[in-house]
């Protein structure tokens, strides 16, 4: 750059030495520059400034997000959970957190794990989570402590005693049958005194049929009934003794024993 200025003032220098040869009329003089004035200006011109280089735009740094906290914990469970009047199955169930549901946490107990006292999902108040199946989310650092509730007295509730259904009595068995009646020829009359064996504890009483036609109905307990002297019958002429056990739930079959005199 600088030899380019040099040979610019070489050439302006030789033109002007030109000029001075040429022939003049009468024109007046114009004043040369002082030659040596404007060499000196030029020489002492500073170089061309160079031009500014681009300044690279530094890269953007990205501002890493903040990761809130919730101020207020909430809690959501896996399984529906049932939620109670203190920490454990013995307190009464009052509500339940099922799936799909939120609830806010307000508090713990840190003596008893694995339990938050929580905002009941359908009624005012709260309640005890079990956090098995629990997600809290939030900072439950600052949750107030709760005092375990005292544990309910059970209430006794009497075991029903069960009603006995009632059974039909048992049949008797050994009937018999003595015949006082049969002295003397024929015709004679049935009479004696039938027995049997009671084989039953809850009958209500007996049944006494003679010849299948119902005679009499005697109390509970009986072995015995005294048959009148009834009819009149031939030798070996025989007649139809039975006996049958009854009470509400039903009757016994009959036992039963012929005899007549012979």
């Amino acid at each position: 750059m600088f030899r380019k200025k040099i040979t610019l003032l070489s050439l302006i220098l030789i033109t002007v030495l030109s000029a001075c040869n040429l022939p003049s009329g009468q024109t007046t003089e114009t004043p040369t520059p002082d030659l040596a004035l404007t060499l000196t200006a030029l020489a002492g011109a500073s170089p061309d400034t160079p031009a500014p280089q681009d300044t690279a735009t530094p890269e953007f740094t990205a501002t890493p997000e903040l990761t809130v906290t919730p101020s207020v914990p909430t809690v959501s469970v896996s399984v529906n959970t049932n939620c109670r009047t203190g920490p454990g199955v013995i307190y009464q169930q009052i509500d339940a957190l099922v799936v799909g549901q939120v609830a806010e946490v307000v508090g713990k107990n840190s003596g008893v794990p694995n339990y938050w006292v929580i905002k009941r999902i359908n009624g005012s108040g709260t309640c005890w989570l079990w956090g098995e199946y629990a997600t809290v989310t939030g900072n439950t650092a600052n949750l107030p402590e709760y005092p375990v509730p005292p544990t309910p007295t059970p209430t006794y509730t009497p075991t029903p005693t069960a009603t006995p259904t009632l059974a039909s009595p048992a049949a008797v068995d050994n009937v018999a049958m003595n015949m006082t009646t049969c002295g003397g020829a024929a015709p004679y009359q049935h009479g004696g005194t039938l027995s049997w064996d009671d084989k039953s504890n809850n009958e209500d009483g007996f049944n006494i049929y003679i010849n299948g036609a119902l005679a009499a109905s005697i109390p509970a307990n009986s072995t015995s009934y005294n048959v009148a002297p009834f009819g009149s019958f031939a030798a070996n002429s025989e007649s139809i003794f039975e006996v049958e056990a009854f009470n509400g739930a039903g009757k016994a079959a009959k036992k039963s024993v012929s005899k007549g005199c012979p």
